[in-house]
């Protein structure tokens, strides 16, 4: 009885707590994480010693180290019941329109990508979560809010019309009218798209259009 209350009790500290948010562009509800202490490489270090013993910092250590050559030698890397790290590139000037223009000095690493494994969020799977009680807030709309609106537009557009997502075109204006950003935050916005690789514009036009990258 005394060891299912202790282990009903080190359950119970196992808990994701939330709080709603609603954004202004779409009036959309939508929940956040609201973070308890952050679990920093000090406290694995401090666990894995404590199962494992004092070497065990070392190889945690050695390892991060590991697997950093190996991204650094263009290889991607993959942990079973983990997951997966690998390289986004990106070019680190704008407006370019022909291979010849690109020169690997050009090339610049832009972060790094990772997807958990099956395994690693499987351990989510019966983890508490529950909401902080509190006032209902409003989230000033981001970039990543227009984003993600023009992305499910163009999407819509292309199913509507029969179309690939890469033939639906993407002009300033429709942008502004989805968005409501202003002239110069929906250029602003549409060219750090292209630069983020998430749009290419169209060439040999002068107006700023713009298609999905697939």
């Amino acid at each position: 009885m005394q060891a299912e209350n202790r282990k009903h009790s080190a359950h119970s500290t196992i808990m994701i707590r939330y709080k709603l948010m609603k954004t202004s562009l779409t009036g959309d509800v939508y929940p956040i994480q609201v973070e308890s202490l952050p679990f920093t490489s000090e406290d694995l270090k401090a666990k894995l010693i404590k199962h494992y013993g004092a070497v065990s910092a070392a190889v945690l250590d050695d390892a991060l180290r590991i697997i950093g050559q190996a991204l650094g030698e263009g290889r991607s890397v993959t942990l079973d019941g983990f997951g997966s790290f690998s390289l986004r590139l990106a070019l680190g000037k704008d407006n370019v329109k022909d291979f010849d223009e690109v020169r690997t000095q050009d090339i610049r690493i832009k972060g790094i990508r990772f997807k958990a494994a099956k395994e690693l969020r499987g351990e989510l799977g019966d983890v508490e979560i529950r909401q902080v009680k509190g006032e209902k807030q409003r989230r000033s709309i981001t970039t990543d809010d227009r984003w993600v609106s023009l992305y499910e537009y163009v999407h819509k557009q292309a199913d509507a019309n029969g179309v690939r997502p890469a033939d639906v075109i993407v002009t300033v204006s429709a942008y502004k009218h989805l968005t409501g950003a202003t002239d110069y935050c929906a250029r602003k916005e549409l060219a750090l798209f292209e630069e983020e690789g998430k749009l290419r514009k169209v060439p040999a036009t002068k107006s700023c259009l713009y298609t999905v990258s697939v």
